[in-house]
């Protein structure tokens, strides 16, 4: 854990949000007992690791390295894909369990990286040891889960939380429904303290505490001092558990939780004596261990899930001629237990209509080929056809739309983006869209209108084909007033005309970007005259620049 720049007592402000989806004790699977014993052996290998390598861990240093590799080492032979995020100054290495949605994370982080001053086994080998042992036990049992689990060991913590703050503003929060942070989780003279940021994590990890009948006490003193920082200014629920720093324990707290009062929690914090295993209290490591994985079985882990799949088709209509066929593909995708046969039929077709596949029997995850065909006696009109998979534990359908007979050529006509800020003299690119709706592809003829003086807009080419695009140009002069202007861009068809609105700013549209400030989703500012719009609510502080911070800032 870092040291505190601010020194004071840090006010929480707790919101009490909803419990996150799928962590209820019914689909709950009862989490494993973590074996103190494994934890305490990584902890042993990071020891000697830091004694072969000057006595210390530190990002960036040779003692840091080779922690990665020991740990990437075992992961990798566990089934997890690992990748190492490298910086200035340090490297995080990043695991990913195969398995469930992508778009719903559970992450779990500590920090690797000791001070330069010793081996770092309490600050932070007890929280890096407890995560690999659970990420091991979930790849030995390989239990259903209901949520992509991933795992984060960060460095250069001990700088400022350069490397959790670096993954984060890379994108890293993205799909992360809910991030656990576990710094220094085995200080020789424990606390309990659980972090309060969100109600209903805190309450996940005060439940399993109460079930062994340990007291717990908010953690109100390490809020923006370890890396769940990182995650909670980019809009991440965080929670997590510490038993404590350089404070000193009160006598109320030694009567609650054994140990001695008026003595630190840690009297190795940042000192050569953080060693193993003279540091570590290994009642208090086995404690925190034990519910790290209760609060990942609880939010990610459910009961085996009936074999079941999606089945959809695309492209989803086609308009045909009497005597002309179509193909399309028909998709399915395992979405619960393990792939199953499907054979594949079709429902609700039209005399003179006949439609195929290839092949006709697919394994769930697998796709096939189909072709609706259109005699010449097929009647004209629209019609709904149900394409469906016979599984050998569920069914599934979908449908798809044919219209027969002739039509009126049409397309759709969109521009992306649909807007931009510029500073006079400056410039913006766009793309003209356009896809056949019905009937044939026709001739467009692209133009604008509604620019004002001052900018001029181009097409290349200028003429498409429906179903192509174009690039567009607007281009603006030194002496165009500061503003919004809408401008019409206009597709002149053979059959069809079409037009999309584009929307251009030109000038500062709000106050320049400052660090220390608040910003929420929605605000606009301006950054070395290119303009932003806040994505997610938060503090800014120095090196979350705009440009660099794709998760909080769009550039408009």
């Amino acid at each position: 854990m870092k040291k505190l720049l601010v020194s004071g007592l840090v006010t929480i402000v707790v919101a009490a949000l909803a419990p996150l989806a799928g962590a209820t004790s019914a689909q709950a699977v009862a989490p494993p007992n973590i074996p103190v014993a494994n934890v305490t052996a990584h902890l042993s290998q990071l020891q000697s690791i830091a004694t072969a390598n000057g006595g210390n861990r530190a990002s960036g240093r040779p003692g840091y390295n080779a922690s990665v590799n020991y740990i990437k080492g075992k992961l990798d032979a566990a089934g997890y894909t690992t990748r190492i995020q490298t910086f200035s100054g340090g490297s995080n290495l990043i695991a990913d369990w195969p398995g469930g949605p992508t778009n719903q994370t559970i992450m779990l982080g500590a920090h690797l990286d000791s001070v330069a001053a010793g081996p770092g086994i309490n600050d932070n080998g007890s929280g890096s040891s407890a995560l690999l042992e659970i990420a091991l036990t979930l790849a030995s049992q390989r239990p259903t889960v209901t949520k992509h689990v991933r795992f984060g060991w960060w460095g250069a913590e001990e700088q400022g939380l350069i490397g959790s703050r670096y993954y984060v503003q890379n994108g890293g929060a993205a799909g992360v429904e809910a991030y656990l942070n576990f710094d220094m989780t085995g200080s020789p003279n424990p606390g309990y303290f659980v972090y309060d940021d969100d109600v209903a994590l805190q309450r996940l990890f005060n439940d399993y505490y109460t079930s062994i009948g340990v007291q717990t006490e908010p953690e109100r003193i390490g809020d923006g001092r370890s890396d769940h920082a990182s995650f909670k200014n980019a809009g991440v629920r965080v929670g997590g558990v510490f038993t404590g720093a350089s404070e000193r324990k009160t006598a109320a707290q030694a009567a609650k939780w054994g140990g001695q009062a008026n003595q630190s929690f840690d009297r190795c914090y940042h000192s050569a004596c953080d060693t193993y295993p003279s540091n570590i209290n290994t009642t208090a490591l086995d404690r925190n261990a034990d519910a790290a994985a209760h609060a990942l079985w609880t939010l990610a882990v459910g009961q085996a899930q009936p074999n079941d799949y999606s089945i959809a088709v695309s492209p989803a209509s086609a308009t045909l001629q009497p005597g002309q066929s179509a193909t399309t593909t028909l998709t399915t995708t395992v979405t619960s237990g393990q792939a199953q046969q499907v054979s594949l039929s079709a429902g609700s077709v039209p005399a003179g209509v006949t439609v195929s596949f290839s092949p006709q029997t697919i394994t769930a995850g697998q796709s096939s080929t189909v072709t609706v065909a259109a005699s010449a006696a097929a009647a004209n009109g629209s019609y709904q056809i149900a394409l469906n998979g016979d599984g050998a534990d569920s069914d599934r359908s979908t449908a798809f739309n044919l219209t027969i007979g002739q039509v009126q050529n049409d397309y759709s006509f969109s521009v992306s983006p649909a807007s931009a800020s510029v500073q006079p003299g400056g410039s913006a690119n766009a793309t003209v869209n356009t896809q056949v709706t019905s009937g044939q592809a026709q001739q467009i003829a692209l133009t604008a209108s509604g620019a004002p003086q001052g900018v001029t807009v181009s097409f290349n080419p200028a003429t498409i084909s429906a179903g192509q695009t174009s690039a567009v140009s607007i281009a603006t002069t030194s002496s165009v007033a500061a503003g919004t202007y809408p401008i019409t861009l206009n597709g002149d068809g053979t059959s069809t005309d079409r037009s999309a609105t584009f929307t251009l700013t030109v000038g500062s549209t709000g106050n320049e970007w400052a660090p220390y400030t608040s910003y929420t989703a929605g605000t606009t500012v301006s950054y070395q005259g290119t303009n932003y719009r806040c994505l997610q609510s938060h503090t800014s502080l120095p090196g979350w620049e705009p440009p660099g911070t794709p998760a909080l800032w769009q550039r408009l």
